[in-house]
């Protein structure tokens, strides 16, 4: 069985995926903000899923979690076949009110940590590459990176930036056969939307 590594499982698009990869007969390993968040996937899954307490914004915490993921694979005789990275938080406002540090987190969590996601588990991904099937590097982006919209102006930044960078990384793995794959769903109604800042 192949092993997926997820960010941000808690809620919303990445519990999805997770569950239906479960079902499928996969491992799953996930990071969550919170023990508590993990909890219903670890009881439907026991046996399948691994929980990782991890912020994409803690670039110690992310190449600290390395040595778990490789204890999982051993332990199940697997390999990761695909990183998802799907953390992500959604924050707008006129930029005429806006400091430049509501920018700044926005990037934190939309871009610079996923970067260290694919930086910390890239060479996972290209040493276990030896099977019919390509290893995946997923990205989750948005419209928002191909249209941009009034009052979410920090959110559409990270979504162009994360759309640029993942056709460079995609040019760049050409070279180990390793897929980079974006997508970019239009709005969904997940918990994402919870946390935007209120309008006032």
């Amino acid at each position: 069985m192949r092993t997926v590594l997820i960010t941000g499982v808690s809620t919303g698009i990445g519990k999805s995926i997770a569950i239906k990869l479960l079902e499928n007969n996969f491992y799953v390993i996930g990071t969550v903000r919170r023990t508590e968040d993990a909890r219903e996937l670890e009881s439907l899954f026991k046996d399948k899923f691994k929980s990782i307490i991890l912020d994409v914004t803690d670039k110690e915490a992310i190449y600290n979690s390395v040595e778990k993921v490789k204890e999982f694979l051993d332990k199940n005789e697997s390999y990761l076949c695909s990183i998802i990275n799907n953390a992500g938080i959604a924050i707008g406002g006129p930029l005429r009110y806006l400091d430049i540090e509501i920018y700044k987190k926005q990037f934190e969590v939309n871009f610079f940590g996923l970067i260290n996601m694919t930086k910390a588990f890239l060479d996972l991904l290209i040493e276990s590459n030896n099977y019919p099937l390509k290893n995946k590097i997923i990205n989750i982006g948005s419209i928002s990176g191909k249209r941009a919209y009034p009052f979410v102006g920090p959110y559409t930044a990270s979504k162009f930036a994360l759309e640029g960078l993942t056709d460079s990384l995609r040019r760049e793995l050409l070279i180990h056969d390793i897929d980079v794959i974006l997508i970019q769903p239009g709005p969904i109604k997940t918990a994402i939307w919870d946390k935007v800042p209120d309008i006032e």
